[in-house]
């Protein structure tokens, strides 16, 4: 029995199994010793049994063969487990011998990590799926224009109706339009919200129910019934402090009180931001040219995919066109994911480009760290040969630098983690607002923790991958024979290595400091912009009257007016009036045409249009410079007038008094009748916002909507309590919304331009550290590598200026090539980028040519220091070291 264990492989496999088993036992359990007997019977027991069962047949049993494949998978696992303890606790004992370079390549990473990541959670937070079940089956879908191209997401209730009730590849289609409504009640003042107009089964489409109370019924849509309400999360929690008893209070909308039926959940704001929703009461009794528009979604069936469901659409449109051609001849129909209609192409565009631009920072991170591990490969080339002539493995060696680098890339990532987490603090808020949809959530989740664990393992390969290799390379012989100067025989090929990742360094930092300083020039022209008016003196709220009660263009007037009077007799009001939009925050532009016909040169023109008051031109500080301005007698009833700036009389009129002339927009002709100074019309971001404008009486319009702003000779906020009160003593039921210093106002529009500068700058700055330190080591390295070779020079007469020469033209080729790749790589990131530049060219060569200058100088101060030092090399000394 004996000597068949001792000569049988198996056997011994499964004793040393079964002894190993119960000294594990023995461990875990810490019992007495006297225990230890026992625990020793058990195993010689089970070997015992298992020499039998093999004496009596020579074959295993499939219970035994089972037994000895799974010790054997356990001895494996064990077996790189604790290979894998043993290189991390080398690793730490070899960082711990060098902390200087572990500090610099920890924080180094910190920075690689955690710029990217920032960057990450705000695309992830942005492009966060509708909260809803199934998020990928939801579409909008709309009208498209098979002649012209282009789309329209409005579509009348007749078509909606129609769609509805012959399409089959959704589950359910439905419809909503937005509007601002007041609410009104108990002791609050009247406040403006979101509101949506929802079919009673857009909830059920959407698969989403109120958190509290009931959703919609089609008893809730009829005109009879009593006006109902659903709330979101957040007007829950501040006008009912989250009662749970909510169903049943009453919530006054644009003056007609609606019961509250329901809440809905956190972070609900379908379509986009909303407050609450009401039941839309479709008006299919009128013709199909006066049906009022809804924006159409439906729930896509199982199994169905967009394309089907587009062809049904558009077989369907067809249909319709037929039958209605005075309405629907030349509509289609058309079918997209919801998402895709939400933010803006440019910007999400945009987005997407600047997360890959911000990865050359983990790039440059890991090309820094690798450019120090082959450094550090250099100096223990000969106990890496020791370790393999003793009998490691290539395998091994290399394992043992991958987990080296992982060490520190781990660390690396944590700390990044840290970082990224204040830094969404500092602007996430900024992002959401913008964004402004409500599911939008810029901050710290497990999606972004996946991230930073892919980056720590992308990092660790990246930072790891060429040190192992060239290091486990090295020629054992040359390395022991080179013991003195310790150098090994791969000492060279490790050195160009090292010099081609500090070009790709110099290449990645280039193209993202590049990025940095367009962006970073957009923001300083933005801070430069004078809007032509004292934007600081001026408080701006915005009015919006209730069709239903201010049905005329008289009734809108008349009120406009009185509070317009009501507003100027507050103490301390220097100036006030009304107008459509504030200069700087809106950039609408409308199709014109000038003296019937449009200009030759472009035959759409578009200028931008404002409507105001009479008084708009005292609030912004400017005269008329040519003809007169608005009177009170320009009114409805009168000749259709407007005001142009100067370039809208440059342009258009270069060559005559523009006096007289005619101008078309909106369907009515009007005549010119003064010119005013350029004044900002558009928004902040628009690049043509100084162009062209024009000014058109409210009395002429007869707007809903207007901004009243009103100009103090104090700090304008405090009059905003006089103000609500003058609005609220002509309709209780009306609200300021939005009030502030118009100066805020359009710095919050450009809040996050200035937030991406910023951040970029960051960026752009830890990029040339990385990229100068990066230089600097590698040069540092050559010098040293190099030392014997100088000292040579030296000694056979070689000057200072010669080993100066010999030195700077390494780190000479370096720079260009770098900075001619780096170019390149930033001319390709500029153009997806281009709608985050304001008023910045792409290809701006300043910026190309300053950032090239820039590392360039750099560059020459990092080589300095090694320079210097080659010239100061003994040729005694390095020649001693034969």
């Amino acid at each position: 029995m004996l000597e068949w264990v001792v000569h049988n492989p198996v056997a011994r496999v499964g004793l040393a199994g079964d002894l190993r088993e119960a000294f594990v036992a023995r461990r875990r359990t810490r019992g007495p010793w006297s225990c230890d007997l026992w625990y020793w019977g058990q195993a010689i027991s089970a070997s015992a049994r298992y020499g039998l069962e093999r004496l009596v047949d020579a074959r295993p049993t499939p219970a035994s063969a089972g037994e000895f494949e799974r010790i054997r998978r356990t001895e494996r696992e064990h077996s790189r487990m604790r290979n894998f303890i043993q290189d991390v606790q080398y690793a730490l004992r070899t960082l711990a011998k060098s902390p200087g370079i572990a500090a610099i390549s920890i924080l180094t990473l910190t920075l690689g990590i955690g710029m990217p990541t920032i960057m990450f959670t705000v695309v992830n937070g942005v492009f966060q799926d509708l909260p809803v079940e199934n998020p990928e089956q939801i579409l909008r879908l709309f009208h498209t224009d098979p002649v012209r191209g282009g789309q329209r997401w409005n579509v009348g209730q007749h078509d909606y109706a129609d769609w509805r009730a012959q399409q089959t590849s959704f589950e359910d289609l439905a419809g909503f339009t937005t509007e601002d409504v007041t609410l009104t009640g108990g002791d609050a003042r009247p406040l403006r919200h979101n509101a949506a107009f929802i079919t009673v089964n857009s909830f059920e489409v959407l698969g989403v129910r109120p958190t509290v109370g009931r959703s919609f019924h089609a008893d809730d849509a009829s005109a009879a019934a009593t006006p109902v309400v659903i709330v979101s999360h957040g007007l829950w929690q501040s006008r009912f402090a989250g009662d749970p008893e909510v169903a049943g209070r009453v919530l006054t909308v644009d003056g007609i009180p609606h019961t509250v039926i329901g809440a809905m959940p956190e972070r609900f704001g379908f379509p986009a931001n909303e407050d609450l929703w009401v039941p839309v009461l479709l008006t299919l009794d009128v013709p199909r040219s006066d049906s009022p528009d809804l924006q159409v979604f439906g729930r896509l069936g199982d199994g169905v995919s967009i394309e089907q469901a587009r062809i049904e659409l558009e077989t369907i449109a067809a249909q319709l066109a037929t039958a209605y051609p005075e309405t629907n001849q030349d509509r289609g129909a058309g079918a997209a994911p919801y998402g895709d209609g939400l933010i803006d192409a440019n910007f999400s565009r945009g987005l997407y480009t600047m997360l890959g631009a911000v990865s050359f920072v983990l790039l440059i991170a890991c090309v820094n760290v690798a450019n120090l591990l082959l450094a550090r490969a250099i100096s223990r080339s000969r106990e890496i040969a020791i370790r393999t002539a003793l009998g490691a493995s290539r395998a091994r060696v290399i394992s043992q630098f991958l987990v080296e680098a992982f060490v520190v890339t781990l660390a690396g990532g944590v700390l990044g983690t840290i970082v990224a987490f204040f830094g969404v603090q500092l602007f996430g808020r900024t992002v959401s607002s913008f964004v402004g949809i409500a599911w939008v959530d810029v901050r710290i989740d497990g999606a972004v923790l996946a991230f930073v664990a892919g980056s720590v393992v992308l990092g660790s390969l990246l930072a790891g991958v060429l040190p192992a290799l060239q290091a486990s390379s090295v020629d054992v012989s040359a390395a022991l024979k080179d013991a003195p100067r310790g150098v090994a025989g791969g000492g060279l090929r490790i050195g160009r290595f090292g010099r081609g990742l500090v070009v790709a360094e110099i290449a990645l930092s280039c193209a993202l400091l590049v990025v940095s300083g367009l962006l970073i020039k957009g923001v300083l022209k933005l801070k430069a912009v004078d809007l032509g008016m004292p934007v600081e003196e001026i408080v701006t709220g915005e009015v919006e009257l209730p069709r239903q009660v201010y049905t005329t263009l008289e009734s809108r007037v008349l009120f406009f007016e009185e509070l317009e009077a009501s507003t100027a007799a507050i103490p301390g009001v220097r100036a006030t009036t009304l107008m459509s939009d504030i200069p700087g925050t809106v950039g609408r532009r409308w199709p014109i045409t000038v003296d019937g016909q449009p200009s030759d040169e472009e035959p759409t023109l578009r200028a931008g249009v404002l409507t105001v008051t009479p008084g708009f031109l005292d609030v912004l500080g400017a005269r008329v410079i040519e003809g007169r301005g608005f009177t009170a007698q320009d009114r409805s009833g009168s000749e259709p007038v407007v005001l142009i700036n100067r370039s809208f009389a440059d342009r258009f009129f270069p060559d005559r008094r523009p006096i007289g002339r005619t101008v078309r927009f909106w369907q009515a002709q009007r005549t010119v009748i003064g010119v005013v100074p350029d004044l900002f019309m558009g928004s902040m971001d628009e690049p043509n916002a100084n162009g062209p404008g024009a000014y058109v009486p409210l009395a002429q319009a007869g707007n809903v909507s207007m901004q009243l702003m009103v100009r103090t000779a104090q700090d304008p906020l405090s009059v905003t309590l006089q103000v609500r009160d003058a609005l609220e003593s002509l309709d209780p039921t009306l609200a300021l919304m939005d009030v502030d210093r118009v100066d805020r106002l359009i710095a919050n529009e450009t809040a996050v331009f200035e937030v991406f500068g910023r951040l970029f700058l960051v960026f752009g700055l830890v990029a040339l550290f990385m990229a100068s330190i990066g230089l600097y080591g590698v040069m540092t390295f050559t010098v040293r590598q190099r030392t014997r070779e100088w000292g040579v020079r030296i000694a056979l007469g070689a000057t200072a200026g010669d080993v100066v020469r010999l030195a700077t033209k390494q780190a000479a080729v370096q720079l260009v090539v770098g900075l001619s790749v780096g170019l390149v790589i930033a001319g390709a990131l500029s153009g997806p980028l281009a709608s985050f530049f304001y008023q910045v060219e792409p290809w701006d060569l300043t910026i190309f040519a300053t950032i090239a200058l820039l590392l360039s100088i750099t560059g020459v101060l990092a080589t300095l220091a090694p320079v210097r030092r080659a010239t100061l090399v003994d040729p005694l000394e390095s020649l001693r070291q034969e």
